[in-house]
Parts: structure tokens; sequence; C-alpha cells
């Protein structure tokens, strides 16, 4: 009986990750296609302008989201567990209502603050309308996320995946044609309407159930049921702020010791490890959050699908870190050009560095199941003030590979730090399938990295090879 849950809860990862990778492939494809157009017709001034709404829209969403996107996947997955319809569309209708509380809270903030981001951001108040009228997709943007959340609290995976789709291809084509038609002057509306299709494409695969059994619902309920969420949804938001934070004091330490070549080589390296290669947690994280949500008291089922998670994040990624060593310089060439070659020794190592990534990421998530936010945020400020103090170091020693070193240290000393305090403190170990394919996989990882180090290009694909039939092998057998 338990072997038989153990294949569905693996089948269920396999699946997820599928579903969802498929997802983020086809929105970096959208993103990609409409990069390059854009920047044919609108030139650098063009991507650069986007580049910077984006930005700062980003930041406010951040600011005034109070991360209820992701905090409330956990409400409503216990909702779900319970079994109790009533507070099933209790705690549905609680984020419908909190997510147009922070969208009006983020619309007002912009708006108000528009000619003085014009300012800040361009220098001056020409842009001030730009910023007036992409207040409405705060508003958007959360309505959107509260719908994507109650889905995925609700494990309508496959409503979650169809609507993301939908939403990033008709975006992209109908905003293009702005972009052709109006040149600068169609930005703006294009970045609304991009917005308009993704909350359409949400709203059409919401929930249709009746919502009559908890119309008398009050606002101060609400807002009383809707605080744990938003607690929960504070630390995270500031957990996301801080990460920026570090992220922009080391890229202004790399431009003054180093220039701004450098900061756009580590640029490049960094989207490549994290963007393409980390779309694989975001695939994963869709499933696996709402599943661990629902055991999160449970300390024995709670180790064996962390330890399942974290196996077979293992056997999904150690292929594709050994084909991105063998490729490496292909994909370089592919998506950036000869002078990014430069960036070869950083995307080695980091590469690595996602196996251990892979490992503290399914960690991670327990302390967000079990909704100790105060936990969270400390053990992210420790991480990103580990990873900053070794890529000083890593970056003073020996340039741009040495970040990719201390990449690869930082995510090990995490991994190692999240397992000793879920271990301490919630009981967790990692069985023994788990630890025997981590030594295998690492051990295999580790020796086509060495066969790339000194060139021996046969020994590299023999590995490679290997590592790809293992996985394959194995991911049958614990599916089927």
């Amino acid at each position: 009986m338990e072997k038989t849950e153990d294949i569905r809860n693996y089948r269920r990862i396999v699946k997820a990750t599928g579903l969802f990778g498929g997802v983020q492939v086809i929105n970096i494809l959208c993103s990609l296609v409409k990069t390059k157009l854009i920047a044919v017709w609108l030139g650098a001034e063009g991507v650069g302008l986007i580049g910077l709404y984006n930005t700062t829209v980003d930041m406010m969403t951040s600011l005034t989201g109070l991360g209820l996107r992701n905090s409330s996947v956990r409400d409503i997955t216990h909702a779900v567990k319970s079994g109790d319809e009533r507070k099933i569309q209790e705690t549905k209708l609680v984020v419908r209502r909190w997510s147009w509380f922070v969208g009006l809270l983020g619309s007002v903030v912009l708006l108000t603050l528009a000619p003085c981001l014009s300012r800040w951001t361009f220098g001056n108040d020409k842009y001030m309308w730009g910023f007036v009228i992409l207040s409405c997709t705060m508003l958007l943007k959360a309505l959107t996320d509260g719908e994507q959340a109650i889905l995925q609290g609700s494990k309508r995976l496959k409503k979650l995946a169809r609507c993301s789709v939908w939403g990033a291809v008709a975006g992209t084509v109908f905003s293009l044609p702005l972009y052709y038609f109006f040149g600068l002057d169609g930005i703006v509306p294009s970045l609304v309407l991009y917005a308009v299709s993704l909350w359409t494409a949400t709203f059409l695969s919401r929930d249709k159930e009746p919502m009559r059994s908890v119309e008398s619902l009050s606002y101060k309920e609400t807002w009383q049921k809707g605080r744990t969420m938003a607690s929960l949804g504070i630390f995270m938001t500031v957990s996301g702020f801080v990460t920026t934070l570090f992220s922009y004091l080391f890229i202004t330490y790399l431009n003054y010791r180093g220039g701004t070549a450098d900061v756009g080589y580590y640029q490049a390296g960094y989207t490549l490890v994290t963007r393409y290669v980390g779309l694989i947690f975001t695939a994963m994280g869709m499933e696996y959050y709402p599943r661990l949500s629902a055991v999160s008291e449970d300390k024995e089922t709670l180790s064996k699908y962390v330890s399942q998670q974290a196996e077979i994040s293992l056997l999904i990624l150690a292929p594709l870190v050994c084909m991105f060593l063998i490729c490496r310089e292909w994909i370089i060439h592919l998506l950036y050009t000869s002078q990014f070659v430069i960036i070869e020794g950083y995307l080695s190592w980091a590469i690595l560095g996602t196996l251990f990534k892979a490992v503290s990421w399914s960690l991670g998530f327990i302390l967000l199941a079990k909704g100790v936010g105060k936990l969270f945020l400390i053990t992210e400020i420790l991480s990103n003030l580990t990873l900053f103090a070794l890529n000083l170091g890593g970056y003073h020693f020996l340039g741009l590979t040495g970040i990719g070193i201390s990449y690869m240290a930082g995510y090990f000393i995490y991994m190692t730090g999240m397992y000793i305090l879920c271990r301490m403190k919630y009981g967790i170990r990692f069985n023994r399938s788990f630890r025997s394919v981590f030594i295998i996989i690492l051990v295999l990882c580790l020796g086509t990295f060495i066969s790339y180090m000194f060139r021996l290009n046969w020994l590299m694909m023999g590995i490679t090879i290997f590592v790809c039939l293992y996985s394959a092998i194995y991911l049958k057998k614990k599916i089927l």
C-alpha cells in the first residue's frame, strides 16, 4: 500500500514538472520573440524604456502585494484538505477580497507616486502619465495572482497551466501590433493590454462554484481571516526585498570594481543559470508547495515528501547539468555573442551549484508550509548575506569565475544549514533512496566537470550519456 502511494507521489511530481516546465518554456519563447521584435522595431531605446517601466511596476507590486500570491496558497490548501465546503468557500472569498484590497492599494500608490517615479527613473516629468496609466495594471495583476493562488491551492493544476499559457500567448499576440504601428507611443498601452490578457485568461478559468453560503461574511471577518495570510506574505515580501537589495549592492560593487562590461557578463551568466535552468524549480513548486502544506503537521509524511521531491529534482537536473557543460560554448553563442565566452568559467561552476540549490529549495518550502514567516525571513537574510560575502571574495580573487565558485559554495552552505535546522526543529530526515541518488549524481556530475576542466571530451560525453540513462531508468522505476 505504501509503495503504491510512493509511486503516485513520484508520478505526481514528474507530471507537474512536465506540465509547468512546458508552461515556462512557452513563456520564455514568447518573451524571446517579443524582445527580438521590439529590439528590431524600437531599438535599444524602446527595450530600455520597457525595462524601466516593468522594473518600476514590479517593484511597486512587490512592496504593496503583501506576498498574497504565495502565502494564500497555504490557507487554501488547508481549507481544501479539511473537506469543509463552507471553510473552502470562505477562504476563497477572503483571498479574492484581499486581492482587490492589495490591487487597489498598489494602484493608488503608483498613481500618487507617478510624478516622483518619473523623475527618479527617467530624470524628468515626461513619463508621469505613463505611470498613471500603468496604475491599472497593479489591480489586474493582484486579481490575476489571487485567482491563480486559488487554482494552485485547490490543486487544479491543468487549469492553472492552461490560463498561464493562453494569457502569455494572447498577451504577446495582441500587444505586438501596438509596438509595430505606434512605436514608442505604443509601449504603455501594450503593457496594459498584456496585463488585461493575463487577467482575462485567468478569470475565464476561475472556479465557478456558487458563493451564496458565504455571502454573509462581513468585511471585518474578511480582514481578520486574511491577516494570517498577510503576515506570512509580509515576511515573504521583506525576504524578496532583501534578496533584491543584496543583488543591487553586489552589482553596484561590480560596476565600481570591474566596470559596466563585467556587470553585463555577470548578468548574462546569472540569467542563463537562474532563468533557463531555474524554470524547473518554478515548475515543481506549483505542485510541491500545496502538497507539502497539506501534510505540514505530519513529521514522517513531511520527511518522505521532501526526500521524494529532492530526489526527483536531482534526477531531472543531472542530465541538464552535464549537457550544459558539454554545450556551454554553443549556448553562449546562440543566446549572446562570441565576446560573452568569458562567462564560461562562471557558468561551469554555477551550474554545479544548482544541484545543491535543488536540495535546499526542497527544504526551504518546509518553513513556508508551516507558516513560520519570521524564521523563513531569518534564513533568507543569512543566506543572502553569506552569498554576498562569498561573491565579494570570489570576484576579488578570481574574477567572474570566482563568482561562479561562490554561487556553488553559497548553495552548499545554505543546503547544509537548512538540513540541520529542519532536522533539529522539525525532525526532518532524508530517506536512504535520496541519499544514494544524491551521492551518485554528485559524483557523476563532478566527473563531467573534471573532464571539462581537463578537456577530456570523450570522457565527458561518456559520463553524460551514462547520467541520462541512469536518470531515465531510475525515474521509470519510480513511476511504474
